[in-house]
């Protein structure tokens, strides 16, 4: 079987590919070489199925580093450095020598404040807190393994494997807050042992801002009848990592929709849009709705496909929708196919991921998502961390009821057509 004959392929080792060259490409963060490369790459997959892809540029300051760490003095005169990543979302940073001051807890009042903390923990009061304290100068923290630092009320986040398990910046474009470095796990005994004994520190986020070009993958695919309202397929396909699970289940199944409605003409157009900046705050799906800002309440529907619902490590399948009859709708789908939802958010409820926006804008939506006992650590590679089962009985669930949804008569895909 070659590239240039992709009908040889059976559904499933197109997914199986895809997912693979995905996770071959490298460390697919916003504004590499590695995201331009992964464009021209998906577009190329979009050509396979039959359609024209379409690379929307849009310009971009991609946030380089250029000396990222913590030097903390021992209690024997020594220093011991720990190496780390910046987050990049933060309004301040620093020079390359640096701010010091001692290290405490959270609520403390150090100057340095030394944390650990989830890759989930952008979703807590506390975290915006502390990045805003008047008296704070810096933080440092421990983002991956199995001990963190929450209040009480906060349920206990799932263990993450040894390492980085990064958080996002979603204020990337509107950046606050004190400099913040980002240790791995392995810091966390050292780091703790030193803001225990308030031990002095030295704190450099150095980073620089390069200019660059990035792009969003978009296709459409005609509809019969123009008139009618559209369906949008939307995915990210960017990451901190390589990111196979996390990313490669929407790539493969947005790629697989094509590859149906390209066989099956929908009575609807259908338009497809792989985003760029996921980790920075959607800031490529941003992009793409500032020039069609009526589609996101006209549009028929809305198809997220979002984060690590082909996880095999630690997963469990998150469905979000508009209403209560849509969500009935993809459960049957997905029961039709054996597989179901761990997580319905509430139909009232903002949804996760790039969603939110459509919910912001009153737009109908229906959103496959997960969790991943990998997110955002290096170790979400292909193959292991795939569950391909449950992959494939998802894009056949989604693939028909998105054939399903394209082609009805009925104005509010929430009603059978």
């Amino acid at each position: 079987m070659s590239r240039s004959d992709p009908t040889a392929e059976s559904r499933s080792e197109r997914l199986a590919r895809v997912i693979r060259e995905y996770d071959a490409q490298g460390i697919h963060r916003t504004g590499t070489e590695v995201d331009t490369t992964s464009a021209h790459w998906l577009a190329e997959l979009v050509r396979e199925a039959g359609v024209e892809p379409q690379l929307e540029a849009l310009d971009f300051e991609r946030t380089d580093t250029v000396s990222a760490f913590v030097e903390i003095a021992e209690e024997d005169g020594s220093t011991s450095r720990y190496e780390g990543i910046p987050l990049i979302d933060s309004a301040e940073t620093t020079d390359e020598n640096g701010i010091t001051g001692t290290l405490g807890t959270p609520g403390s009042d150090a100057d340095i404040v030394a944390a650990r903390w989830p890759p989930t923990v952008q979703y807590q009061p506390l975290f915006h807190e502390v990045r805003t304290a008047p008296e704070v100068r810096g933080l440092v923290v421990v983002t991956g393994g199995a001990e963190f630092d929450l209040p009480p009320d906060v349920p206990p986040p799932r263990r993450f494997p040894a390492g980085y398990a990064l958080i996002n910046a979603d204020r990337y474009l509107e950046p606050y807050g004190h400099p913040v470095l980002q240790l791995p796990s392995e810091a966390g005994p050292g780091l703790v042992a030193a803001r225990e004994r308030a031990a002095k520190a030295r704190l450099v986020v150095a980073v620089e801002r390069v200019p660059t070009r990035v792009y969003n993958v978009t296709a459409t695919v005609p509809g019969r009848e123009a008139e009618t309202a559209p369906v949008v397929v939307m995915t990210p396909r960017s990451g901190w990592w390589e990111v196979a699970s996390e990313r490669g289940g929407g790539l493969a199944l947005w790629i697989e929709l094509l590859h149906a409605l390209r066989a099956e003409p929908p009575r609807r157009t259908v338009h497809f849009v792989a985003s760029t900046g996921h980790e920075l705050g959607h800031v490529g799906l941003d992009h793409f709705l500032a020039s069609r800002q009526d589609l996101i309440g006209g549009a028929h529907l809305w198809l997220h496909l979002g984060a690590n619902f082909a996880a095999a490590v630690g997963g469990n399948i998150r469905l979000q929708a508009s209403s209560d009859s849509l969500m009935e709708r993809a459960l049957e789908a997905m029961s039709r196919e054996g597989v179901e939802p761990g997580v319905l958010t509430p139909v009232s409820d903002r949804p996760f991921g790039e969603a939110r926006a459509i919910f912001d804008g009153d737009g109908s939506y229906l959103s496959l998502l997960g969790s991943n006992g990998l997110f955002h650590h290096p170790d979400d590679r292909w193959p292991e961390s795939v569950d391909m089962d449950t992959l494939e009985k998802l894009v056949d669930a989604f693939v028909a009821l998105t054939v399903e949804i394209a082609s009805e008569d009925s104005p509010d895909p929430t009603k059978p057509g």
